[in-house]
């Protein structure tokens, strides 16, 4: 009769036999990963991406990939403050106007040197140059994010107002708010809603009223007569006209249009994923024109895409990684799953592309988009244009007066630089 000791003794040699093998081999696996890179991921899709490097992982053994998740929220000030230190991550993918930041203060790569010519026809013009500050690149585009005229179905049908259309002006937009707003106590339902408030917002309005684009011969014009222009036009519809209201954040514009209480929304194509999530029973058009000028009212355009950190000792391979990221078939997927415009060619002519009106008409609305400048002076604009804002749509003060006191900080910050 074997021993109760003798039992235990060979379970413990079988359960020994199991485990040291594998625990060896997961050693072994790890440490011949040579090359260990850091990657940030912001924004939505993370899911996506992260299966993305774990097969980019299986295709090459050597590498492994830290995909480490990071909120929008204080984005730029945590990576310049770990870029001082040395320890920036090697790949991330950012906004557009980030890089311009980082790039100015030498915290990335310029991937001048590495898109080729066929690397670089493969996006569009614009998905490219929206990656581009002082002649160089740098990043690769990933998708586009603009801003477009979201309407609710059910409340233009219960008013019988027809659905927006691509070749609206401004007076079917206004008639159209007109006939939706119920300002009575029971109902408190706006025609058009949006945070008036948000320098983001403003400058498609500047475009409309033709100022051409935010950014010219690398200066930013706030107190023009097109600027006093699409300030007017926006106050009218605030206080005036009486159409626009829960104005005051984005998080209020989307709230009033979710709970029916705001017909018509301008806000980014980043929120149909959410529309669909709700149920809301919505459509989306590009945003009309100005019919005094025949311009169409011409939002930023925003390109996120991938970077590469100065501190990366692995630029080769971190560039391998973002073409990758880049690809035809992670796009197609965040087409799919997250409504993202492509920034490549080949997917233009893509069923996923033209059957499908949620990506179709974002195109159609980046056409008639301008791209948000990289260079830094945008966060002075930003900020003064945010209090220009305040001072005239809820201070109600002198809008040239104004408009003179921000383009006077835009100035007195560019020069002092």
């Amino acid at each position: 009769m074997v021993s109760k000791y003798l039992k235990i003794s060979l379970i413990a040699v079988i359960i020994l036999g199991v485990l040291v093998p594998v625990i060896y081999f997961s050693f072994i696996q790890n440490s011949s990963r040579e090359i260990e890179i850091d990657l940030w991921y912001t924004y939505e899709g993370g899911d996506v991406i992260s299966a993305k490097v774990q097969s980019y992982m299986d295709s090459h053994p050597q590498v492994q990939i830290n995909f480490i998740e990071q909120p929008s929220s204080g984005w730029l000030d945590k990576f310049i403050s770990v870029a001082q230190t040395g320890e920036s991550p090697d790949i991330f993918l950012g906004k557009g106007s980030w890089l311009g930041e980082l790039a100015k203060l030498g915290y990335i790569h310029s991937l001048t040197n590495y898109i080729t010519p066929e690397d670089e026809s493969k996006f569009f013009s614009s998905a490219i140059e929206g990656m581009a500050y002082m002649g160089e690149y740098w990043g690769l585009p990933l998708w586009y994010d603009s801003i477009l005229l979201f309407y609710n179905k059910d409340l233009f049908d219960a008013q019988n107002v027809s659905y927006p259309l691509m070749n609206w002006t401004d007076v079917e937009f206004i008639d159209a708010a007109i006939d939706l707003t119920d300002r009575t106590e029971e109902q408190q339902i706006y025609g058009l809603v949006w945070a008036t408030l948000s320098p983001y917002m403003w400058p498609a309005f500047q475009f409309g009223f033709d100022h051409g684009p935010l950014y010219q011969d690398e200066m930013i014009t706030v107190n023009d007569t097109a600027s006093y222009n699409a300030m007017d036009f926006i106050y009218d519809l605030k206080y005036n006209k009486r159409v626009v209201k829960y104005d005051d954040t984005s998080g209020s514009a989307t709230q009033a249009f979710i709970t029916n209480k705001g017909a018509m929304l301008i806000y980014g194509g980043w929120y149909i994923p959410m529309l669909e999530d709700l149920g809301i029973n919505y459509g989306i058009q590009v945003l009309p024109s100005i019919s005094s000028t025949g311009e169409r009212i011409t939002p930023l355009v925003e390109v996120k895409g991938w970077g590469i950190s100065k501190d990366t000792e692995h630029s080769d391979t971190c560039y391998d990684i973002i073409k990758f990221l880049s690809s035809k078939d992670v796009q197609e997927e965040m087409i799919e799953k997250e409504f993202k415009v492509p920034t490549l060619v080949e997917l233009l002519n893509s069923p996923l592309v033209k059957n499908d009106p949620r990506i179709s008409i974002q195109l159609e609305q980046i056409e008639f988009s301008q791209l948000l400048p990289l260079d830094p002076i945008y966060n002075y604009y930003s900020d003064y244009m945010r209090a220009a804002l305040q001072f005239i749509l809820l201070d109600h003060l002198d809008i040239q007066t104004s408009l003179d006191d921000a383009q006077s900080g835009i100035n007195s910050n560019v020069e002092g630089t």
